[in-house]
């Protein structure tokens, strides 16, 4: 099932519970240089969820950062019900990403990019929808980002779409819950682009898994290095991401897959 994003409705969410039968829910958080907004970003999502979801866990995965996070964390891990899991060396967005899913435990894994650009009531949008999808993607809408940042990202999602013949419009999204089965699935073929969501919902649908669509708000990040690295990096990212594109169809080539599921037509 494909639901389309359009724009998001005024009507705040119920906020919860979370249906029990659906299965408990890890709430995972990629960390990397956050020590500015991480605490307030676990306080808020914790605070929303711990009593509204009956099986819950934090897992916070760090990946190497440079800044105080590993302090902020350490911290933290005393104060607040959270596994915390710390790297001593830069894995890299795709890497820590699918790093921090293997710790998860429970049957839904709701992965959230850790510098608080979504807000944690946005979760009740997808959360309903648990019983109809394997995958829900929470569309940034609008997106708060630089220009450049907006330009590069629907450049990149109308090119995949095109190559790939998919229908979401926000393949990189920070905001997203996926059945856990599907990502124990789906998690270790990732290897061809650097951006995890993008090349785990193209797998996902060509595998023939339920993806769904919900848009949700989105807030322009407070501070960071983003910008920076995006404008003095533009060309090489955009190299190594079409560069991944094509080695992506080419191994779905090779392997006799020229086509989604006719499920998803």
């Amino acid at each position: 099932m494909i639901r389309p994003a359009k724009r998001v409705s005024s009507t705040l969410p119920p906020r919860g519970p979370a249906d029990p039968a659906l299965g408990g829910i890890s709430l995972v958080f990629p960390v990397h240089n956050e020590s500015f907004i991480i605490e307030q970003t676990l306080r808020n999502y914790i605070a929303e969820l711990t009593d509204r979801v009956p099986d819950l866990e934090v897992v916070v995965a760090e990946d190497g950062s440079t800044d105080d996070t590993k302090i902020v964390l350490e911290r933290l891990e005393h104060e607040l019900p959270i596994r915390l899991f710390m790297s001593d060396e830069r894995k890299g967005y795709q890497r820590a990403v699918i790093d921090a899913i293997a710790h998860a435990t429970k049957p839904w894994i709701f992965v959230v990019d850790s510098d608080y650009q979504f807000a944690a009531i946005d979760f009740w949008r997808l959360e309903p929808l648990r019983k109809d999808a394997d995958i829900i993607l929470g569309v940034k809408t609008p997106r708060r980002d630089p220009f450049h940042r907006v330009f590069l990202s629907w450049g990149y999602n109308v090119l995949m779409k095109a190559v790939f013949r998919v229908p979401y419009i926000d393949m990189d999204t920070g905001f997203r819950l996926i059945r856990k089965s599907v990502a124990d699935e789906i998690s270790p073929e990732i290897r061809h682009m650097s951006f995890f969501t993008a090349e785990f919902v193209i797998r996902a649908h060509y595998a023939g898994y339920r993806i769904i669509q919900v848009p949700v708000r989105h807030y322009a990040r407070k501070i960071g290095s983003t910008t920076i690295f995006f404008m003095s990096q533009l060309v090489v990212i955009c190299f190594k991401q079409f560069a991944g594109m094509l080695r992506l169809r080419g191994e779905f080539r090779s392997r006799g897959i020229h086509q989604p599921p006719s499920k998803h037509s």
